[in-house]
């Protein structure tokens, strides 16, 4: 029902601003699942230098991931990087980081804040995640 009484009502209405080349995936964006898989967005992995692994760390006192891209052979702490997905993305296989200390997650949660440092390490804060989707897209 379309109400014609209010065709000409004056409106204060506000542009909505567009972001050129800040899509969802030209953008930094990382996972942490409860069975300690660590994927990270193609984008994310290029920006990194596209590294063979990464050597895992944590600050304990601030309950941040760091990622730090390194070279599988020369490394001996790197954890190799895998293929997940049909879209480039690479996952990290990082259950020894979570139970060495003590990280544990319920559901898969997405860093929401993800930024690379001056050192080029990937920072991933725990206390500001946000709950990744659930289930299948609907076709319609």
């Amino acid at each position: 029902m379309v109400d014609i009484q209010n065709v000409n009502v004056r409106r204060n209405w506000e542009e909505c601003p567009r972001e050129r080349g800040a899509s969802r995936w030209k953008t930094l964006y990382a996972t942490l699942n409860q069975e300690g898989v660590l994927v990270l967005s193609r984008y994310t992995h290029e920006e990194l230098g596209s590294p063979d692994s990464y050597v895992l760390l944590y600050d304990r006192e601030r309950m941040v991931i760091g990622l730090r891209p390194a070279r599988a052979s020369v490394d001996k702490n790197a954890f190799p990087v895998g293929t997940r997905g049909r879209h480039g993305g690479k996952m990290i296989r990082a259950y020894r980081l979570c139970r060495e200390f003590a990280i544990s997650i319920d559901k898969t949660v997405r860093f929401h804040q993800c930024s690379i440092d001056f050192s080029g390490v990937l920072i991933l804060d725990l206390k500001d995640t946000r709950p990744t989707r659930t289930g299948k897209k609907i076709k319609r």
